[in-house]
């Protein structure tokens, strides 16, 4: 007999660990939090994410309970529902891209990471110039603040905040989108955001001479990395997917209704 494992990660809040008392109590399979099958995220879609990034391989179950739901499919009022799926193993999977990023550095270290949600690298205090490449060939010569690159079903996040556009989920594509880019007779850049297939490469080249800045950072997802010495970051797909579990789907426009449309008052 296959003996079943899962793990419940938590928004730090009273609503959140009330439901987690409720899921240890009734789910009947083993916990274990060091090789899960399935993984039950309690919150947001933060929650979710770190759930994502922390147990790339299991299913996750993600119940909502913060503000925003954008990547949970069960409600608080579906507990019952997401327990006896759990239990039975009786759900479905959708199955989400995530971008691949890996970022070289002039001394020949290559770190390598994934987001669900976008890539960012920014220079808060200085104007960042980066070189564009898509696929081998050049874009531009980007100056501002920094560039996103995002998934469809982060196009929702902070792309979204950006004015970047909002991604059908069923489209698999990756958008790059500025960040305060500088536009003037001297410097030029494309101004808009821009929707790629998921079948190119995306190369951002630190420009020489740049290299010393130190307040440049690189976020996948909420993990953030600062690099001294970044030569080149690259965002691509690699087939990689992370599994987010459901009872019955919810379509594309009804969910981007219920996230940001639809009163909570």
């Amino acid at each position: 007999m296959i003996v079943l494992k899962y793990c419940i990660i938590v928004r730090d809040n009273e609503k959140s660990k009330k439901i987690q008392e409720i899921l240890i109590s009734k789910i009947k399979h083993e916990y274990n939090d060091k090789t899960p099958d399935y993984v039950v995220a309690v919150g947001g879609d933060g929650t979710i994410i770190k759930a994502s990034h922390k147990y790339p391989n299991a299913v996750i179950f993600g119940i909502h309970t913060g503000h925003l739901g954008h990547y949970a499919n069960y409600s608080v009022d579906e507990l019952d529902i997401a327990i006896e799926n759990i239990n039975n193993s009786n759900f479905k999977v959708q199955k989400l891209d995530v971008l691949a990023a890996e970022f070289v550095t002039n001394s020949g270290n290559i770190v390598n990471d994934f987001a669900l949600n976008e890539v960012t690298i920014v220079s808060p205090l200085r104007t960042l110039i980066l070189d564009v490449f898509i696929d081998n060939d050049f874009l531009e010569r980007y100056r501002g603040t920094g560039l996103c690159i995002s998934t469809p079903s982060g196009s929702t996040a902070y792309n979204k905040s950006l004015h970047g556009s909002v991604i059908d989920s069923r489209l698999r594509t990756m958008q790059l989108t500025e960040m305060a880019g500088i536009n003037s007779t001297a410097y030029k850049s494309l101004g808009s955001p821009i929707v790629l297939s998921y079948e190119r490469r995306i190369k951002l080249d630190l420009v020489e001479g740049y290299e010393a800045i130190t307040d440049l950072f690189i976020t996948v997802d909420h993990i953030s990395y600062s690099l001294r010495d970044l030569k080149s970051l690259y965002i691509f797909y690699n087939n990689k997917t992370i599994n987010m579990a459901y009872n019955k789907p919810e379509e594309f426009v009804n969910r981007i209704n219920r996230s940001f449309l639809i009163s909570k008052e």
